[in-house]
């Protein structure tokens, strides 16, 4: 009798739970387009002349002290130094020779180039932007004397 009422049970559920449901298309115009809610930035739109500058004082890396020089090309940052040599492979397949430093806070900044001029600096940011657009976001960094 239980194995009786417990199937019947079942069998109510069953015919319960799927039989009223109709499925409906709905009709195209009525969707709704889709819309990104954040438009997501490309290279295009990036302007060039918009160049980040960042001062921080520098410190000794590796027992090296830091370059005297003002103004630094950086590609990369990192907070691990491993990371930060492997990058430095990775950007010489593209011809950059580059450089660590490290600041007060322990980034290891990825240095492509040193110098006194800021107008070379941003000069050397442009041409590494426009001719290499996955490097878009290399930025100034000017030492803290």
């Amino acid at each position: 009798m239980k194995t009786v009422l417990s199937a019947l049970f079942v069998l109510i559920l069953l015919l319960t739970s799927c039989g009223g449901v109709k499925k409906t298309a709905v009709p195209e115009d009525a969707q709704p387009a889709l819309v990104p809610a954040v438009p997501a930035p490309s290279v295009e739109t990036m302007t060039v002349d918009s160049i980040p500058e960042v001062e921080e004082k520098l410190v000794t890396l590796n027992e090296i002290p830091p370059d005297p020089s003002r103004y630094f090309v950086i590609i990369g940052s990192f907070r691990n130094p491993e990371n930060a040599a492997r990058y430095q492979e990775i950007i010489l397949e593209d011809g950059f020779e580059s450089t660590l430093l490290k600041n007060e806070e322990g980034l290891i900044r990825v240095s492509v180039m040193a110098t006194n001029d800021i107008s070379e600096a941003r000069a050397e940011i442009r041409r590494i932007r426009s001719a290499f657009p996955k490097y878009f976001d290399t930025w100034l960094l000017i030492q803290k004397r």
